[in-house]
């Protein structure tokens, strides 16, 4: 890939991945409740319309909207991304909902594959260009894409970072699409050094969201009352019937991933044979899960292998 010249800026993309404090998921048991960055959780919670006040409270920490405001004003629009000439179709984004002329895009990623970063970039893009009508006057929509990473890099101690299309002297080109990411690592180290008394709101609401555990979940949501009934919505969620089933179905998947690729690599004896056992046992976990009928698109989410190495499995 070709560079300008003179180019100083620094690629994320480059830095060191740092898993260091990521959340590891475990199976629902008596004192714990589902992560929102399960992706059952947050379809429970974040794509059902009674209970959009929980998205919205998220929403409300990043947007220039009191939260109250926004409750009256946002609703969900469909996920879906079809576009014409584009040749990926039916791609499906975590969550969009509509405020005003603008669309809110959450997406939560778990898989730290630079296919998954660039991904979000190209569904922002998308739905930046969605209501654009050829023949009429271009009509660009304000996207805002709040990405919750499981991840995050070594050299970037933010825990929430902001990008623009901006100049190397700081001044935005436009402020149409922005790109907010979230490290979850970050933010977990932070209270687990400082201690809780050293989150802000937005930082403690985060956390409800995120932490398994139900009584510290509890002392991170005392005293707001919209996040204390998260937590008890949560739970309740949690225990539903059939909700267990499907979480634990996809995680006992992921972790076998993991022993797999370290077990195989570990035979060999040298870094690259872990990752060569990851990869190959990658490919196991797409194609176990392509055999137990789950969506292309969600065993690309959680694989980070593309659509066409998926189809390639069959």
């Amino acid at each position: 890939m070709i560079q300008l010249r003179n180019n100083k800026c620094e690629l994320l993309y480059n830095l060191k991945l740092n898993n260091k404090n990521r959340l590891y998921f475990e199976r629902i048991k008596k004192g714990n409740k589902a992560s929102i960055l399960a992706d059952t959780m947050f379809k429970a919670i974040f794509q059902n319309e009674n209970r959009m006040k929980y998205s919205c409270k998220l929403i409300s920490y990043f947007v220039d909207i009191n939260y109250e405001e926004l409750l009256k004003k946002i609703k969900l629009v469909k996920s879906e991304l079809n576009m014409e000439d584009i040749k990926v179709k039916n791609e499906r984004c975590d969550y969009v909902a509509e405020v005003d002329d603008s669309l809110i895009n959450i997406e939560v990623n778990n898989n730290n594959s630079l296919m998954t970063m660039e991904r979000n970039l190209e569904y922002a893009y998308r739905l930046y260009l969605s209501k654009v009508v050829k023949g009429k006057e271009y009509n660009y929509t304000q996207t805002i894409q709040i990405n919750i990473n499981n991840f995050a890099f070594q050299g970037n101690e933010k825990i929430i970072d902001t990008y623009y299309l901006q100049n190397e002297e700081g001044i935005k080109l436009t402020d149409k699409v922005i790109i907010v990411n979230i490290y979850v690592p970050k933010l977990r180290e932070k209270m687990y050094n400082l201690g809780i008394g050293s989150l802000d709101e937005k930082e403690r609401y985060l956390l409800t969201l995120i932490e398994q555990e139900i009584k510290l979940s509890k002392e991170l949501s005392k005293g707001d009352k919209i996040m204390e009934e998260y937590v008890d919505e949560a739970e309740k969620v949690s225990y539903e019937r059939g909700f267990g089933e499907s979480y634990d179905k996809l995680y006992a998947l992921e972790e076998q991933a993991k022993r797999d690729g370290y077990e195989e690599g570990k035979e060999k004896g040298k870094v690259e044979g872990i990752k060569e056992g990851e990869k190959k046992s990658i490919s196991k976990i797409a194609l176990s899960m392509i055999k137990d009928k789950v969506d292309v698109d969600m065993v690309s989410k959680y694989t980070g292998l593309s659509k066409e190495e998926i189809m390639s499995l069959k």
